[in-house]
């Protein structure tokens, strides 16, 4: 079926390319000049037999059209002569063709997909990695006097990881960023962490 909405879509691209093998239409630059000045007579003509134009104005616009009638008929242009229409066949043949060679078996390199497996195996791995890290900052922070600056530290890293786990900012977390900035010397660079991970909660 896929190859069906292929083809009818190719068909759609290419149809003003086939559009100019239609006949009828003007063999060079002074038949199509041509065409459109008698057109515009006919226009001038029409509007003032339904008299949307007066006299003078009528009279006027037809003596600059023929005008240009004339111009263009004096146009000395050799007529096309179809050298062009091979180059569109084959462009007509060759873009449905080039279309399903894309999705033919073996015309596109194939990349296989990480099997689930694998992907839960390494995201357990990185998950164990965190609890282990978790579990560290927790025993350095449990040995830190606290309202000081290295216990600020170690409650913004700890706040960080805790969010990281859970992929969103927890209670606890939001707790440990609100106890570090309190603590927090004025050039610390941890102050700017806890500022914005609390702003975040708060919008």
């Amino acid at each position: 079926m896929i190859f069906l909405y292929m083809l009818g879509l190719a068909l759609v691209l290419i149809a003003p390319v086939a559009l100019a093998f239609r006949g009828g239409r003007p063999r060079d630059r002074r038949a199509a000049a041509l065409a459109i000045h008698r057109a515009q007579l006919d226009e001038l003509s029409h509007d003032f037999a339904e008299q949307r134009i007066g006299a003078p104005e009528f009279a006027a616009a037809k003596l600059e059209v023929e005008r240009r009638l004339l111009a263009a008929d004096s146009l000395k242009e050799r007529p096309l002569d179809g050298n062009a229409r091979l180059l569109l066949i084959l462009t007509l043949i060759a873009i449905p063709i080039a279309a399903f060679a894309l999705y033919l078996p073996g015309s596109t390199p194939y990349v296989p997909s990480e099997p689930h497996t694998e992907w839960l195996a390494k995201q357990q791995k990185a998950d164990a990695q965190l609890d282990q890290l978790i579990a560290l900052l927790r025993t350095r922070l449990a040995a830190e006097p606290a309202n000081t600056a290295d216990a600020s530290q170690g409650e913004a890293y700890l706040g960080e990881a805790l969010a990281e786990r859970a992929g969103t900012i927890t209670p606890e977390a939001l707790t440990l960023f609100k106890q570090s900035i309190a603590h927090a010397p004025a050039n610390a660079s941890w102050r700017a962490l806890d500022a914005q991970r609390i702003s975040q909660v708060q919008q």
